[in-house]
C-alpha cells in the first residue's frame, strides 16, 4: 500500500472515510495543453534536424527558443501534477477536509454539523462533461470552493447524507436508543 495521506493520519476513534472526491479530467486541460504547446516546437525541430539533415548551427537559435517554450510548459504541468498528487478532498463520517499543499499545507475542516449550505454551479460544459464548483458554507470556516469537482451532485449527495446520519446518531445517543 501507499503511505498515510493525511486525512488517514488525523481520523479520530471511530471516525472513517465515506468519499474521496477528485477533480475532473477537464482540471488538467489547460497544464496539459501548455506542456503540449512547448513540446510541439521541439517536435518539428527534430523532425527538421534529423528528417532533411539541416546543420545544426542553422537551427541553433530555434533549439533554444524550443527549449524555452518546452521548459515554461514542462514546469507549469509539473506544478499542476504536484497540486494533484498533494491535494486531498474527503468526507468522513464526521468532517469534510479540503488539504492543499506539498511543503506548506492549507487545510480547510468543517465538522459536517457545522455545514449550513451546500451549493452546486454547473455550467453547460459541466452538465456534459460531469464536473461543477462545489461551495461548502458552514459555521466558523467561511467558504470552502472546490473547482471542477468530478461527480459534484455525488460529492453533494455523500455530504447530506453523513449530516443525517450525525444528526440521527446525536439523536439517538440523547435519547438513549442504542445504534
Amino acid at each position: 500500500m501507499g503511505e498515510m495521506g493525511y486525512v488517514e493520519s488525523t481520523l479520530a476513534g471511530g471516525e472513517r472515510i465515506i468519499l474521496r472526491a477528485n477533480f475532473n479530467w477537464t482540471y488538467s486541460f489547460f497544464p496539459i495543453l501548455w506542456f503540449s504547446i512547448g513540446v510541439a516546437p521541439i517536435v518539428m525541430l527534430a523532425v527538421i534536424q534529423f528528417g532533411s539533415g539541416v546543420p545544426l548551427e542553422e537551427l541553433l537559435v530555434a533549439w533554444a527558443s524550443a527549449g524555452v517554450g518546452f521548459a515554461c510548459g514542462a514546469l507549469i504541468l509539473l506544478f499542476h501534477v504536484i497540486h494533484l498528487w498533494t491535494t486531498e478532498i474527503v468526507v468522513t463520517t464526521y468532517r469534510f477536509v479540503y488539504k492543499k499543499g506539498l511543503i506548506s499545507r492549507d487545510t480547510k475542516e468543517v465538522s459536517l454539523n457545522k455545514i449550513e449550505e451546500t451549493t452546486l454551479q454547473q455550467t453547460v460544459w459541466g452538465r456534459i462533461f460531469g464536473y461543477g464548483k462545489l461551495v461548502l458554507r458552514g459555521t466558523g470556516v467561511g467558504v470552502i470552493e472546490l473547482p471542477n469537482l468530478d461527480n459534484p451532485i455525488t460529492v453533494r449527495k455523500v455530504i447530506e447524507n453523513a449530516k443525517a446520519d450525525l444528526r440521527r446518531s446525536s439523536y439517538d445517543e440523547r435519547s438513549g436508543e442504542a445504534d
